[in-house]
């Protein structure tokens, strides 16, 4: 039997229905928290003959295909025996400018509504009726047309055989693809220690509609062993679509290069990698403007042929193949990765692109249940990200700014951002008396939030009659259009930040804790399977990320022999930050006598960037003849692969690379062999203290690990994973060494993994150097 084709009325209406060009100039916004207040307006307005929010679903057999259509009516309306199916729209323009034609789409997904409706209920005429809302004036104007069941029915079925083609494409393709997973074998020879029990684990998790948390380890095949399982659950049925996220491109490679080795065991796949837009613009400027960009120019007109033959040919939408398509059809590369989404079997994507409120990906996830798999790969990184995804900040300079460029064009914006100055002011006054930089409220700027309520108004209405192009006007908008977003998610979880700079006031409205906001994400799929290999303590990630007492827990040992592996641990160096100007002379001791051992690429991890610039001076001031090299801040893709490129292992002389803990070096990167044989961590990791770490300190001190929560676990993550650097391979050899006095302290041996037993304490420089030759000459 075929599996039965799902789609969404809306999805049906707007990819059948799509033409013309992208064009992301600009266009009026509303926020969807206003969005749907809208809709509740106008349905509360109608009364006990007014039914809001009507499911409806139809399954049709078409020819030898079984399609179901579902979505939701805003309302359905009783009046004088008539029945009226109502479809809301929400929008900021003059209603006087709004006709039955002026969007074909509106009336199309209201049509396919009333066609199910009248046809389960037996009607032979309907009404359909398109309601505009004025988000600013609070008016509506209803357009209103009567269809006969025959006149909806012959659209509906235009739009299926319209359809029927691409839902026979997918019918073709699921029984191909599972055909292929019901045949594939695991892709190696033999399993490593604790990969077939993760897998296990993995294929549960989503069998069961459950979480699953998995320590695992550099070496344990933690790509292989969650990619694989989820697949052959995917060819069970028990998961329509797999979603690998990650925060990092090189784990995006990683993911990539795992299904390609599949594919090559005959797996038949379609993934697509989504690139960030900047990244994989082929212009000079990412300007979505038909009139500069040929890729943006007749997108839609050409998208639905192009896509048939693109899924003809290729099943592989890596960022490589999907810029060679775009090339050969002429499409945008991002909005053509985006619309492989919907053709892909699993989507490789940052994180942000499930769990970001801005640019989440709509079109899977504004429905109530899913049963979507979410891989989340190196997932001691999402409770910073979640942080930063609904967190918003304002600056007072760029509001002077706009000011000054639009004092002269509109008095409105002028006035209105006179008021925010003068909302900025009163605060800059309560700091000044307090004699503080930051003011710290538990409370939303609600006062403010109304003023930038119509800032936004009357930008939209000035843009929509100049249609100036205006750059610094428009990064303010989309900064003011995201605060506003982000505070509509204000609860006990946020703090509002205010702090005076040289250049005049910022507001954050900061997200202390993520754990709700990442939690509603998550139910949006059936299984969520978080994996790194430092979950570490996992208690922690368990309530950050809401661990219910029927999910799975694996905590793997690391594979490696810790024959292979001399940790060191160097505990009479203070490196706080008092203390590193003292000490710097001592940790260049430290280095210089561990690379002295044995020729070979080492690196050297430190908490910032100041203080890497600080020993590297003494090291070329006290070993020159060692050969040295640093990570310099916002450094390119080109100039980091050119870092990389010096740790070859035919090198003829030591090299010691200097980088900072957290940064693009210290996770995901794979130097195997002779590539890498030492890393040195000099530190703790611990975040700079400040103001917002202090929040969180003060946010988490109900159960006594609020200090822990802000500053040790992070840091101690960022150290474990820069440590896992080093050994990558079965093969591989090499030296860790730790530098700070705190490794001493419970707090932190508490935390340290089970592979970092047994390791030796050293009281001075010369000991590393007696040390590590010894394990060398082993």
């Amino acid at each position: 039997m075929n599996k039965i084709i799902k789609i969404s009325i809306r999805n049906l209406v707007e990819f059948i229905m799509r033409h013309g060009s992208i064009d992301n100039r600009y266009t009026s916004s509303i926020k969807a928290i206003e969005g749907i207040r809208g809709h509740q307006r106008v349905q509360k307005s109608y009364g006990d003959n007014y039914t809001a929010e009507v499911p409806l679903k139809y399954t049709l057999t078409y020819e030898d295909l079984e399609i179901m259509v579902e979505g939701r009516a805003d309302g359905i309306l009783i009046e004088d025996e008539k029945t009226i199916i109502d479809e809301i729209k929400t929008t900021t323009k003059d209603l006087l400018l709004i006709d039955e034609n002026t969007n074909p789409l509106h009336w199309a997904q209201a049509k396919c509504y009333g066609y199910i409706y009248s046809m389960q209920n037996e009607l032979d005429n309907i009404d359909i009726q398109i309601t505009y809302y004025n988000i600013d004036t609070k008016s509506t104007r209803i357009l209103r047309q009567s269809y006969t069941l025959k006149e909806l029915e012959e659209f509906f079925f235009w739009l299926i055989d319209e359809y029927k083609s691409w839902a026979q494409l997918e019918s073709d393709w699921v029984n191909k693809r599972n055909e292929s997973i019901k045949k594939l074998k695991f892709p190696f020879e033999n399993y490593r220690p604790g990969q077939r029990e993760l897998a296990v684990r993995v294929y549960k998790s989503i069998t069961d509609s459950k979480k699953c948390f998995a320590q695992a380890p550099t070496g344990t095949g933690k790509t292989i062993s969650t990619i694989f399982p989820a697949i052959k659950a995917m060819g069970e049925d028990k998961t329509s679509k797999i979603f690998y996220l990650t925060a990092k491109t090189i784990t995006r490679e990683v993911a990539q290069n795992t299904i390609s080795l599949m594919r090559k065991k005959d797996l038949n796949l379609k993934a697509v990698t989504i690139t960030a837009k900047e990244k994989i613009c082929k212009m000079d400027e990412v300007n979505c403007n038909p009139e500069y960009c040929p890729y943006a120019n007749g997108y839609f007109d050409r998208i639905n042929n192009s896509l048939k033959d693109i899924l003809a040919k290729y099943n592989d939408y890596s960022k490589d193949n999907i810029e060679k398509i775009s090339e050969e059809y002429m499409l945008c590369p991002f909005e053509l990765s985006l619309d492989l989404t919907n053709l892909s079997d699993v989507i490789i994507c940052d994180y942000n692109y499930v769990f970001d409120p801005r640019v989440y990906l709509k079109r899977f996830f504004d429905t109530k249940t899913t049963d979507y798999t979410f891989l989340i790969d190196e997932a001691h990184n999402l409770v910073d990200r979640a942080r930063e995804m609904y967190s918003a900040t304002l600056n007072e300079e760029k509001f002077v700014k706009v000011k000054k460029l639009i004092s002269k064009k509109d008095k409105r914006i002028t006035r209105v951002i006179k008021e925010i100055q003068s909302y900025f002011e009163d605060k800059l006054e309560d700091l000044t008396t307090l004699d503080e930089n930051d003011l710290v409220e538990s409370e939303a700027p609600l006062e403010l939030c109304e003023i930038l309520s119509s800032f936004i108004k009357f930008v939209d209405e000035y843009l929509a009659r100049t249609n100036e192009e205006n750059e610094e006007l428009m990064d303010l908008y989309f900064d003011v259009y995201s605060f506003l977003s982000i505070s509509d998610f204000y609860d006990k979880n946020y703090t509002t930040i205010y702090t005076k700079t040289f250049n005049g006031m910022t507001i954050k409205i900061y997200c202390v804790n993520p754990q709700k906001v990442i939690e509603e994400k998550m139910k949006k799929a059936k299984s969520n399977i978080i994996f790194s290999a430092t979950l570490i303590p996992m208690d922690y990630f368990m309530k950050m990320y809401s661990y219910d007492e029927e999910d799975f827990i694996i905590n793997l040992k690391s594979p490696f022999d810790v024959k292979n592996r001399l940790l060191i641990i160097g505990d009479n160096v203070a490196t706080t930050y008092n203390k590193r100007f003292e000490t710097s002379c001592d940790i260049a001791s430290y280095i210089a006598n561990c690379v002295q051992a044995k020729k070979g690429n080492y690196m050297v991890f430190f908490p910032s960037y100041k203080y890497m610039d600080l020993v590297f001076d003494k090291m070329k001031e006290n070993y020159p003849n060692i050969n040295t090299s640093i990570q310099e801040s916002n450094m390119s893709e080109e100039e980091k692969e050119e870092f990389l490129s010096m740790f070859d292992e035919d090198n003829k002389e030591t090299h010691v690379g200097f980088c900072v803990l957290g940064g693009h070096f210290s996770e995901g990167i794979d130097l195997t062999n002779d590539k890498l044989i030492g890393v040195i961590i000099v530190g703790v990791g611990m975040p700079q203290i400040g103001i917002e770490r202090d929040i969180i300190k003060d946010h988490m001190k109900d159960s006594n690990k609020g200090f822990d929560y802000a500053y040790v676990y992070p840091g101690m993550i960022k150290v474990l994973q820069a440590a896992g650097r080093c050994i990558r391979t079965d093969d591989d050899k090499g030296v860790i060494l730790l530098l700070d006095n705190r490794y001493s302290q419970r707090r932190y041996q508490s935390l340290f993994p089970y592979e970092w037993y047994p390791n030796f304490r050293v009281r001075k420089s010369d000991d590393v150097k007696t040390l590590c030759e010894e394990f060398w000459n082993k």
